[in-house]
């Protein structure tokens, strides 16, 4: 059976950070595709475009789940394609698909995605089992504020659970060839 793994990603960058962030979100989905899973992202341009691209362009199945915005670019490399006009439905769905979700760097959509999964998680609406995979430094902040919440007691220290964190895309393939 082909999983789905969905892919949070910006949908741009800074000018001068493209080539290393698109060369990231093009290796994902290439390895996604070698690895006989389908990628799943917001569809959109950016690095989701080129987790897509990756993906296509070695033989795998992608799949976009669009939020309708006139004047939007959306990626061409998409071979399915879900539309909704509204951000709430669209994630349902993109949640929905998930067999597991990899978070590269993006913005607060991105974020709002990977706090929603670990919502999810602790509210066993998605299964504990389901992998969140979070990658690369660009998360080091992010970690930090996992720490001083832990630190405050604002969360329990049982979310380091709840995701798992790689420094590399080796590491991410070693994770989902594991659990999938």
């Amino acid at each position: 059976m082909n999983k789905n793994i969905v892919v949070f990603a910006g949908n741009g960058c800074r000018q001068d950070k493209e080539e290393f962030y698109y060369s990231l979100s093009y290796e994902t989905g290439k390895i996604l595709a070698q690895s006989g899973f389908t990628a799943v992202t917001g569809g959109g341009p950016g690095l989701m475009n080129q987790v897509l691209k990756g993906a296509y362009e070695n033989g795998g199945k992608t799949i976009g789940v669009r939020l309708h915005q006139e004047g939007k670019v959306q990626s061409p490399f998409v071979t399915r394609t879900f539309f909704y006009r509204r951000l709430k439905p669209r994630q349902a769905k993109l949640i929905s698909l998930a067999d597991a979700f990899l978070a590269l760097p993006g913005g607060i959509g991105t974020f709002y995605e990977i706090f929603e999964v670990l919502s999810l998680k602790r509210k066993g609406e998605i299964k504990m089992s389901t992998p969140l995979i979070i990658i690369g430094s660009y998360f080091n902040e992010f970690l930090k504020l996992i720490s001083l919440m832990e630190k405050e007691g604002l969360v329990h220290k049982s979310i380091r659970n709840l995701f798992d964190y790689c420094t590399d895309l080796k590491e991410m393939e070693k994770i989902l060839q594991e659990v999938l």
